[in-house]
């Protein structure tokens, strides 16, 4: 049967709880403003009883309780809700960096301005319609090669500003780099501590706070995976390169001692190298994407050369390369073909790390590159649907600008090469008939892009070689030549088909026109083709949707984000009124234990001194 000393017992074992209470909820109070936070609770249960154990036990009316204790201190916290607002996290990283570069490409093209391309092109037919009306004119001719030059200065500029994005996206990339191989070693330290404790049988509520702040902003980066595995360790994997074609090992290991995981570093250069009619790419990467590092050197064998330009294009893109913990680049080989029930035919794939200097085949770096902004059969598992991470979005938006680049590129081709084939009254770059060219890439009109058409200088230092009539003996008032230019403004070419053009010869070629009549003034165009101020319209308007729809999805984004945010502070914040109300519950209760205790001490004199008498 217990007695006073048992009740004394009881009493004691109640301060207890109730101060682990009170501690616990001191520690949510001094923490409601920290990030990350999730709030603790004090679970307390009984302890063992008394009686009813055996047939010999004295207590007849059943087991006595022996009081409480606490048993676990619990985290607050909605593991489903962590995976939604991650898997959020990663959507709005990409929606994020596209959002942020197409404003940037609107900001740089400025359309519509009285300053933009679309003004100047304009401006150049209209200055050519006035000069066909007074060709003899030298002030006529001169406003004319000035407006050629203003409009060959803004498409420079413009490409010449799309490249200095594309380098920007490609330099954040070597940020977010480090930002990931950083959080990750943090998270696979804070993985060890937490087994080490949870090993005695202890809960690390706050080093598991620490961690999941980290996996929030590693998602950020790219889709991850978690796994929970014993004594509240994680793998963590990178999503979308777990398939059968190319797995990597796993980003942090639940296991202490394994240190076989993976890592990233970053690609400084990939330079396309020919000898003897075959190809190599000279590969030079910074291991964890740390710059101050000797950069490190592989040798890729290439088919030809358009599987060189691809992989090297690829590397330059991406700049992600898979390595190993200390940055050396990895390589997945396939192996003898294996066929198991579930699968009618695999391989299986070896694990290789590169060491410096080694070559391999073009297919094997395929499977080292970081690719995430798209699915890719060779390098990735990656759902289109649900791209994610900055590291996606700089990666992708690298391919929207590039592609404005190229249609820059052919709308300066087709605008060079019809004004220069008018003006020389030849189709074919060979043979200019003793006249100056209009456009330059700086020498003459091969390989014209955006980025070096130029205006001849020559023209500008004598503005009489401009040629405005149908000959040379059409005499100083005779402007059809100029006339013909103002009318390309409405000429149809097919635009979209002009790629890599190397002289005017392919040019026309692929754009589908011809002269039309006699001394080859007037173009004959392409019936379903489109003109170069309605092609420039048409990468406009395709921008401006473009930018829109990033702008709206990362705003839509950011909505459901700070919904699943707030869902998870009503489930892991602290409310400070709740706390406050739960500290006073506790206050009484420790203060009724202690008058159990203060009673037991008057029943205990009572019979001590009782006995003195």
């Amino acid at each position: 049967m217990a007695g006073l000393f048992d009740t004394f017992t009881i009493a004691k074992r109640g301060l207890n709880v109730q101060q682990g209470a009170i501690n616990t909820t001191s520690h949510n109070i001094a923490n409601a403003n920290t990030e990350g936070f999730s709030r603790q609770r004090a679970v307390s249960s009984t302890t063992r009883p008394f009686g009813g154990m055996s047939r010999f036990d004295t207590c007849t009316v059943g087991q006595v309780g022996t009081g409480a204790e606490i048993s676990s201190i619990q985290r607050i916290r909605d593991s489903f809700i962590d995976y939604q607002v991650r898997n959020e996290l990663g959507k709005s990283g990409n929606f994020e960096v596209q959002d942020k570069f197409l404003y940037q490409v609107e900001s740089i093209f400025g359309e519509p301005s009285d300053s933009g391309i679309q003004q100047l092109l304009g401006e150049f037919f209209d200055s050519f319609q006035e000069l066909s009306k007074t060709p003899e004119k030298s002030s006529a001719r001169t406003v004319a090669l000035q407006k050629a030059s203003a409009l060959a200065n803004a498409l420079n500029y413009t490409t010449t500003q799309l490249e200095k994005q594309v380098t920007d996206a490609q330099e954040l990339l070597q940020m977010n780099i480090k930002d990931v191989n950083t959080l990750l070693d943090q998270i696979n330290d804070l993985n060890k501590q937490i087994a080490g404790v949870c090993a005695v049988g202890q809960t690390p509520n706050d080093l598991m706070d620490s961690r999941d702040n980290l996996l929030d902003q590693l998602s950020s980066k790219f889709g991850i995976t978690i796994d929970r595995k014993e004594r509240e360790t994680l793998d963590v994997k990178a999503e979308g390169f777990q398939s059968k074609n190319n797995p990597i090992n796993n980003l942090v290991n639940s296991s202490p001692t394994d240190e076989n995981y993976t890592r990233l570093s970053y690609v400084k250069s990939a330079e396309i190298k020919e000898s003897s009619g075959n190809y190599t790419i000279e590969l030079k990467y910074h291991t964890l994407g740390n710059l101050n590092s000797e950069p490190k050197t592989v040798t890729i064998n290439c088919t030809n050369k358009e599987d060189a330009k691809t992989i090297s294009d690829s590397l330059m893109q991406n700049r992600v390369l898979i390595a190993d913990k200390n940055g050396d680049v990895t390589i997945r080989q396939k192996g003898a073909e294996i066929t198991p029930p579930t699968d009618p035919k695999t391989y299986h794939y070896s694990q290789v790390t590169l060491n410096d200097g080694d070559t391999i085949k073009s297919d094997e770096i395929k499977t080292a590159i970081f690719k995430v902004y798209e699915n890719d059969p060779d390098t990735n598992s990656v759902n289109d649907r649900q791209i994610k991470g900055e590291i996606a979005g700089n990666q992708g938006v690298q391919k929207n600008i590039k592609e404005y680049m190229v249609k820059l590129d052919q709308i300066a081709s087709g605008l060079a090469y019809s004004v220069n084939a008018i003006q020389t009254g030849s189709s074919d770059g060979t043979n200019n008939n003793g006249y100056e060219l209009v456009f330059t890439n700086g020498t003459n009109d091969d390989g014209i892009t955006s980025k070096n058409i130029t205006l001849n200088k020559n023209l500008l230092e004598d503005v009489s070689k401009l040629n405005c009539g149908s000959t040379s003996e059409s005499g100083e008032r005779a402007g059809e030549r100029a006339l013909a230019i103002a009318s390309i403004r409405t000429l149809k070419m097919n635009m979209s088909s002009i790629t890599d053009v190397k002289d005017r010869t392919s040019f026309f070629a692929e754009a589908g026109i011809s002269f039309n009549g006699a001394n080859n003034i007037t173009l004959q165009g392409s019936k379903e083709g489109t003109s170069v101020a309605a092609y420039y319209k048409d990468v406009i308007n395709t921008l401006g949707v473009q930018a829109e729809a990033a702008s709206r999805n990362s705003i839509n984004q950011d909505k459901i984000l700070q919904d699943l945010k707030m869902q998870r502070l009503s489930v892991s914040g602290v409310s400070l009124d709740e706390e406050m109300t739960n500290l006073i519950q506790f206050q009484h209760a420790y203060s009724a234990n202690a008058k159990i205790i203060s009673t037991v001490d008057e029943l205990l004199d009572v019979v001590i001194n009782g006995l003195k008498r």
